[in-house]
């Protein structure tokens, strides 16, 4: 039997009203080679206007969040052995080397499924203090959408070439 693999985005978008913002993020999901989902559901209850009061602590969220997955697969490649840079070269290709990949995503600016917070004003994981300020010049043009992406997956395991032997 199948089950649903839903992800949970907040995305930072620029337009005229929420339905042009909303239409933003559809499209972005309908065009971007990154991440396929068979249905994205953008969820209007809990998207906020840069207008509303809880717009900054959701944006600050959404980066933490980011954060902590960056810090969280630091860690992992710590308990790997690969806390040190130098150690690098020698690493194997497989688990060690998907977490390098993911945390360069994370910070390159690179969508992906891990991705809680995403700004496709500049391509961005992160916003620069310039565009902080122009949110706070022009909030009612900004809001953050929330958006799950949804697909159907094989009650498998989802990601083995990932795991070595044992590992969960």
């Amino acid at each position: 039997m199948d089950s649903d693999l839903i992800s949970s985005h907040m995305l930072l978008v620029t337009g005229q009203s929420y339905e042009s913002c909303r239409d933003n993020v559809l499209r972005f999901f309908h065009n971007t080679i990154l991440v396929k989902y068979d249905r994205v559901d953008v969820i209007a209850e809990e998207s906020v206007s840069a207008l509303q009061d809880e717009f900054k602590e959701k944006l600050a969220e959404g980066m933490g969040q980011n954060r902590q997955r960056v810090q969280q697969l630091l860690g992992e490649l710590r308990h790997e052995g690969f806390g040190d840079l130098g150690k690098w070269l020698a690493m194997p290709q497989g688990y060690p080397s998907k977490t390098v990949h993911e945390i360069a995503h994370l910070l390159d600016g690179f969508f992906g499924i891990d991705s809680a917070f995403y700004n496709l004003i500049d391509d961005s994981h992160w916003v620069s203090d310039t565009l902080l300020q122009e949110i706070g010049a022009n909030p009612q043009r900004y809001w953050l959408i929330r958006a799950d992406g949804r697909s159907q997956v094989a009650n498998i395991d989802r990601v083995p070439f990932l795991r070595r032997l044992g590992k969960e």
